[in-house]
């Protein structure tokens, strides 16, 4: 039994945790459910090099940006292939862990253990055409943070991209025997004091039950544009997407080239968790390729001034606790959620769902992985099974409505919403 300080950065706020948890590998493999889509479910990863940019995260410069990006597809899976890991990359999950609870990498070699319903290499499915979906992971975490949902959406017809922003991962294999390691000081407050960070996390608070809209947002205008390191920063990873976005279109990645075909770029999604979702709503803001995005429980950093006149279809998933403050589950509707101003400010179709005795960090797959983190230090109360089944069946719904054109009636408003779902509210929508 071991005693652990913990310190997370999601959300550019930081707080002192306490957690008392024992691990080991009995207690930690669970066997993924299969996707319920019609298509078997191909892999693939490549390393992408940026030549135009430089490494912000490190001192030598000739160092260039690189991109590790993972892909999920729709495909045909051999007879008797073997699936890969949940987490195909096993050492990033095992990385992240150690880093935030202080014990040895070798204590989650359970990791590749968990066999996902992934297949390297497997072909495309052939004489179609499928939207493309891009994500961002959040601070501190890895692409695959989500590999269920990914397998979920290859499935039903889908190619997904999953960028890993190396330095501001937990850790990257970036080929060559190079890797990079979560450095996240460039995005850290040199400014932060104990004060600041009191100040911060009681406008978080105070947000939610503001009594009025102004009130609101003088609270969310502090949050968000009182941590510029993170309102700033997320410019490299916009650049990181738009760079990756360039060369899917440029047909550029030799490692994509059976995807080419396949592709549908006139389709094209960009969603992502905590800081990733707040990338994917500045890139839906500013870039016309995005045709729809989603931001999974992200503070919507970026510079914006907290004006978001998005025009393309949006929807904002978010947990009814608060990021890392110890404030207990609500369990109902709040006056306001961190990003009402996206909603308020839309002008396109946008949604805003809340899960309850959710925490941010219940909407990964971290919270079957990691179950030295179950109670209130990462996870809330709800069940990570619950919650892995809203985010498949909104995510999805979304896409399809949006990307395919087809019918999606758990988004329309008059459809009844069920535990642990506990609001859904829309604007600009025909419901």
């Amino acid at each position: 039994m071991t005693g652990l300080t913990i310190k997370n950065w999601f959300g550019g706020l930081a707080v002192a945790l306490s957690l008392t948890a024992a691990v080991g590998a009995s207690d930690a493999p669970f066997a993924p459910p299969a996707p319920t889509g019609p298509y078997g479910v191909g892999y693939s990863r490549a390393v992408l090099v940026d030549e135009s940019r430089g490494e912000p995260s490190t001192e030598d410069t000739s160092d260039h940006r690189a991109l590790a990006v993972q892909a999920w597809y729709p495909a045909t899976v051999p007879a008797g292939a073997e699936p890969l890991p949940l987490v195909p990359e096993p050492a990033q999950a095992a990385q992240m862990m150690a880093m935030n609870l202080g014990l040895p990498l070798d204590s989650f070699d359970y990791v590749e253990a968990i066999k996902g319903h992934s297949f390297a290499g497997a072909p495309v499915i052939a004489d179609k055409r499928f939207p493309v979906l891009v994500y961002s992971h959040a601070f501190g975490l890895f692409s695959a943070e989500n590999a269920q949902l990914m397998e979920h959406l290859a499935s039903h017809g889908y190619i997904i991209f999953a960028i890993d922003h190396p330095f501001q991962a937990a850790w990257v294999n970036l080929g060559g025997g190079a890797s990079a390691t979560f450095s996240p000081a460039a995005f850290r407050d040199p400014d932060m004091t104990p004060e600041k960070g009191k100040a911060l996390e009681e406008a978080l608070i105070g947000m939610h039950k503001a009594e009025d809209y102004e009130s609101y947002l003088s609270l969310a205008r502090e949050f968000i544009l009182g941590q510029q390191s993170y309102v700033k920063g997320i410019s490299l990873w916009i650049d990181d997407t738009d760079f990756v976005i360039d060369q899917l279109e440029a047909k550029s990645i030799p490692a994509f080239a059976s995807l080419y075909a396949a592709m549908d770029m006139g389709n094209l999604g960009v969603f992502g968790m905590s800081y990733g979702g707040a990338t994917a709503g500045m890139v839906c803001l500013h870039d016309s390729r995005c045709k729809a995005g989603i931001n999974m429980v992200g503070v919507q950093f970026g510079e914006h001034d907290m004006k978001f006149p998005i025009k393309v279809p949006f929807m904002m998933l978010n947990s009814d606790q608060n990021y890392y403050t110890g404030e207990t589950g609500r369990g109902v509707p709040v006056n306001f959620e961190a990003n009402d101003f996206v909603f308020h400010e839309a002008e396109g179709p946008v949604y805003s769902l809340t899960v309850g005795d959710a925490k941010h960090m219940n909407f990964c797959d971290l919270a079957h992985l990691m179950p030295a983190g179950k109670g209130e230090a990462f996870f809330g109360s709800v069940s990570p099974t619950a919650v892995g089944g809203v985010v498949d069946t909104y995510v999805l719904a979304f896409f399809d409505r949006y990307l395919k054109g087809e019918s999606a009636p758990v988004l329309d408003a008059d459809t009844p919403i069920a535990a642990p779902v506990i609001e859904f509210i829309q604007r600009n929508t025909a419901g």
